[in-house]
């Protein structure tokens, strides 16, 4: 009874103790995703101050007047000052062009300069221009200091900068700098797809919380009735010895009965409820666990390497060592690490998805996508993997219809290499063309298929692991596949040292492929 009640207290403690490290992981996460924020923010705005403060001393030097009577009476000057501009344009930064008032009184602005890089979409010398921010407009006139402002209902923009030219204790114009959304949203989008994966950890965590709770409550709730249950058996035994002598032996000898026979029930009990848990805990393990270890081994190192990198720059922000090319650079390898991160989450996530229709594709993307799921359970179990990518032309078909082909394919030659014990073990995929037909073929040295199975491998129901659990209809599902759904051929032979498996596609959209 004591070592129930020491189970129950381990199993509440463990449970606790789960719940809240998941709790302090995802909130260290927020913080860093709020640093990352904030540091990504500023890297951008130290940068682009560089840039307008070199554009305007361009401007000062370039004109000997006021700048809008320089650019006036000098087209030539105008031109050139509007190609300097133009350079510093790019996916990040949208649009760099120069404004100034007609009258300080009225809010009429007009273009000086334009760095658009496509002529036809220039905006011409004095075009009149109707800012959406009037209002930090004038308010740079006013306090002769640069602000920025973020759009909320502009789709395609994420920050304006504005930056006065001043000439003589005045401004004589601003330089607008438009930041693009397109990077802002990528760091946000995988931090947010982080966040939400941190959330269902969490979110079964809790659930694991609550779960551990019941089964004790209910368990020990056993116990008390099973005791209760057992001391009135023992009263009643005892109420009957007081009543009769007659019946003292057969008492006796069932109150021993009943003894041995708990006793056994209770061996049982526990031997089932050890079998139970023990399919459960396996169950659970392999479904987490194959999922959680792809993840695991494609984040490691990204994670690892952000990680690393916001340190980095916090570090140097406070020692002050912090130059603008370095935030810069290290800014961008956050950017490249959290785009990675979010290519594996997309292909996780889009991997089953069924697609209705047809999509452009080619050998090496599908042959990527599949190695991002199998290729670190295949080189841990030590068999080499080849690869010969000659085909590189696209074609019309269902990707992911495909990807789980090539999937059951490799899974198959890895199955059979580890049972065969092969030494210097390999899987080799290559793809070619040959006409019209483009083929991609996986192949092993495993021993090849028994000649009495091969004719019979893509049948339905048959299967060579059958004593693992094998249903038979992997193959047979991979053949109805590529003949029916991708007008497709799967065929398979034995070389001289292993399988080889072939599927063969028509580069025509509609042509079935007919085997060699």
């Amino acid at each position: 009874m004591i070592d129930k009640i020491k189970a129950h207290y381990i199993f509440n403690i463990v449970s606790i103790i789960v719940l809240f490290s998941t709790l302090i992981i995802y909130s260290l996460f927020v913080q860093t995703k709020k640093n990352v924020e904030e540091i990504n923010m500023n890297s951008h705005l130290d940068y682009i101050d560089n840039i307008t403060n070199n554009i305007s001393n361009l401007i000062k030097q370039s004109t000997n007047q006021t700048i809008y009577k320089s650019l006036k009476n000098d087209e030539v000057l105008r031109k050139n000052i509007e190609k300097s501009i133009e350079v510093f344009i790019t996916n990040r930064y949208r649009y760099i062009y120069v404004l100034d008032k007609e009258d300080e009184k009225n809010d009429v602005f007009r273009f000086l300069l334009d760095g658009e890089k496509k002529l036809s979409e220039r905006s011409d010398f004095l075009e009149e221009y109707t800012p959406s921010n009037i209002k930090d407009l004038n308010e740079v006139y006013k306090t002769k200091k640069p602000l920025y402002f973020k759009h909320k209902d502009i789709k395609t923009l994420w920050i304006t900068y504005l930056k006065p030219i001043i000439i003589d204790d005045k401004v004589q114009a601003v330089i607008v700098v438009d930041f693009s959304l397109e990077t802002h949203d990528k760091i946000i989008e995988t931090l947010n797809n982080l966040d939400d994966s941190l959330k269902v950890i969490l979110y079964f965590s809790f659930i694991l919380f609550i779960v551990i709770l019941i089964f004790a409550y209910l368990d020990k709730k056993r116990e008390d009735s099973k005791l209760a249950l057992f001391n009135k058996l023992k009263y009643t035994n005892k109420e009957l010895k007081e009543k009769t002598k007659e019946v003292k032996n057969k008492s006796q000898k069932i109150i021993e009965f009943n003894k041995t026979l708990e006793e056994t029930i209770k061996n049982e009990v526990a031997k089932n409820r050890q079998k139970d848990k023990q399919i459960i805990e396996q169950s659970r393990l392999a479904q987490m666990g194959q999922m959680l270890s792809m993840i695991a081994h494609q984040w490691r190192q990204p994670l690892s390497a952000i990680s690393s990198t916001s340190n980095a720059l916090n570090l140097k922000a406070q020692l002050g060592k912090l130059d603008n090319q370095t935030a810069v650079t290290l800014a961008k390898n956050i950017s490249v690490y959290a785009e990675h991160l979010s290519l594996t989450i997309n292909d996780f996530r889009d991997f089953f998805k069924s697609n209705k229709e047809k999509q452009e594709t080619n050998f090496s993307e599908l042959i990527r996508v599949v190695l991002t799921i199998i290729e670190i359970s295949i080189k841990n179990k030590g068999i080499k993997l080849i690869k010969k990518l000659e085909c590189e032309d696209s074609f019309y078909s269902y990707p992911n219809e495909l990807k789980q082909v090539l999937l059951n394919i490799l899974q198959n030659s890895e199955d059979v290499l580890i049972q065969r014990s092969i030494k210097n073990p390999y899987i080799e995929i290559n793809t070619y063309k040959k006409g019209k037909k483009m083929i991609i073929e996986v192949k092993d040295n495993g021993g090849g298929i028994l000649s009495e199975n091969i004719d019979k491998i893509f049948d339905p129901y048959f299967s060579t692991k059958i004593k693992k659990d094998g249903t038979g209809l992997g193959l047979y599902m991979s053949k109805m596949i590529i003949s029916e759904h991708c007008n497709g051929k799967l065929i398979v032979s034995n070389d001289s040292e292993g399988a080889v498996f072939r599927i063969i596609l028509n580069k025509d959209k509609e042509d079935k492929c007919q085997e060699d």
